[in-house]
């Protein structure tokens, strides 16, 4: 008698710039983290940034699963970027339980935005959406000024 796996749960998904895993530990450390991407123009090309995603809800002996994350245009359907992973899991490795969280972080190579808006990340496990994020990507407002990687810093007063 088999057991039907339910679907995964995708309980968070995060962007940032950087993502460390504590070797000792397994601890993620998320730096810079945001929830939108402003540029002073369009199109424009995004910086390379991670996605940490949290899955739960998994359950038994699993061998692999297949992770796919797609940022999408939700207006027409283009992806814009993707990235995917697969994690194998060793055949003595334990039952995994309901309550297990696999914290798991994919890299997002820059790709190109023509027009601002707002864009999906869809997250598949299996070929099976099971999370999806807005990512907005806006004008840069003038109140916010130039950041420093678009301008250099004002000379020093003498």
């Amino acid at each position: 008698m088999s057991v039907e796996q339910e679907p995964a749960l995708c309980q968070a998904i995060l962007f940032s710039d950087y993502v460390i895993r504590e070797k000792g530990t397994d601890r993620l450390s998320i730096i810079n983290s945001f929830n939108k991407l402003y540029f002073p123009h369009f199109p424009c090309l995004t910086p390379p940034f991670f996605l940490s995603i949290f899955l739960t809800h998994l359950r038994g002996k699993i061998v692999s699963l297949d992770i796919t994350a797609r940022v999408e245009d939700p207006h027409s359907g283009h992806v814009l970027a993707s990235c995917s992973g697969k994690i194998g899991f060793p055949a003595d490795s334990p039952f995994i339980e309901e309550t297990t969280i696999l914290d798991l972080t994919l890299p997002v190579t820059p790709f190109l935005v023509t027009q601002q808006g707002i864009y999906s990340v869809v997250i598949l496990v299996n070929n099976e959406k099971i999370g999806e994020r807005i990512l907005p990507v806006l004008l840069l407002p003038p109140s916010f000024g130039v950041h420093s990687v678009l301008k250099p810093p004002p000379a020093p007063l003498q």
